[in-house]
């Protein structure tokens, strides 16, 4: 009886060769992947319909530094990043809603007050959620989302508003835009505290510049109302004082003018001086 000693030793050179422990299967190279390198991600620059360029630097600026945030969360917002409750690091898909909102939103911000919407003659008009969504690219439900998270991390503030209707079937509360702003602790997560005050108070220059000029204008407005709304005869009167003092005028300069004319030549008479004189000045009209 014979024994074949060759597969035992196929079987020692198997287990010399196997793995010790599943580090060891982890660390072990897979053909040609460890060659290939992992694309980068691509962030969204800014949004679909960006700020104009004429629109104030610091603005702009800002939305271009909230890509820090994208690449590297905790670092630059952190409270945004904690704003889930987790401890583990915010999803990119809810990275990009949270900044391309506010991105939306500081293009419609308000230097001097940081009030996010639309300032008119008549007062502030605010937008709504569903606006700054489409603005951002993204759908009303993700916005929703991210503008839960930007009040949780105290990036945003939003004052709820309504209006009051009355009807015949009752009394109602018709709810209106909510008034939002940005708080100066999303510039100074980025360095730009110092800018900020520079700005804002070139801006409360700019408005209360606008605010004079506008006082002016309505001043002159209520002043010509005024001269309007006097009786004609009102207006008759001061026509006629006024052609009188200038009548009163012109016969003084022409007294004068006969003096000196007198003065020059002798030898004329009274009217010959008064004649002279009045050729000589145009009588007012």
């Amino acid at each position: 009886m014979t024994i074949s000693l060759s597969r035992p030793a196929i079987d020692v050179e198997r287990a010399t060769s196997a793995p010790t422990s599943t580090r060891d299967v982890q660390l072990r190279p897979r053909g040609r992947a460890r060659d290939v390198a992992l694309p980068d991600r691509v962030w969204p620059e800014d949004i679909p319909t960006p700020a104009p360029p004429n629109s104030p630097r610091i603005l702009r600026t800002l939305s271009l530094r909230l890509a820090r945030y994208l690449d590297r969360p905790a670092r630059w917002l952190p409270t945004l990043n904690a704003a889930n409750g987790s401890r583990r690091q915010q999803r990119s898909e809810r990275r990009i809603a949270c900044a391309q909102l506010l991105r939306a939103m500081i293009k419609y911000c308000d230097l001097a007050t940081l009030r996010v919407g639309i300032p008119a003659a008549t007062g502030w008009v605010d937008l709504t959620l569903p606006f700054f969504a489409d603005q951002a690219g993204l759908g009303v439900r993700r916005a929703e989302r991210a503008l839960r998270d930007l009040q949780t991390a105290g990036l945003a503030k939003i004052r709820r508003q309504c209006a009051l209707q009355e009807s015949s079937a009752g009394d109602r509360y018709k709810g209106l835009a909510a008034i939002k702003y940005l708080p100066p602790a999303l510039f100074d997560a980025f360095g730009m505290r110092a800018w900020l005050q520079h700005e804002r108070s070139r801006a409360h220059l700019r408005a209360q510049r606008r605010a004079a000029q506008q006082h002016k204008r309505e001043r002159r407005a209520a002043a010509a109302g005024l001269v309007a709304s006097l009786p004609e005869k009102s207006s008759q009167r001061f026509v006629e004082r006024d052609r009188a003092r200038r009548l009163a005028d012109y016969e003084r300069s022409v007294m004068l003018c006969a003096a000196q004319l007198k003065s020059t030549h002798p030898e004329w008479d009274r009217d010959t001086c008064y004649a002279e004189a009045r050729r000589q000045l145009a009588p007012p009209t």
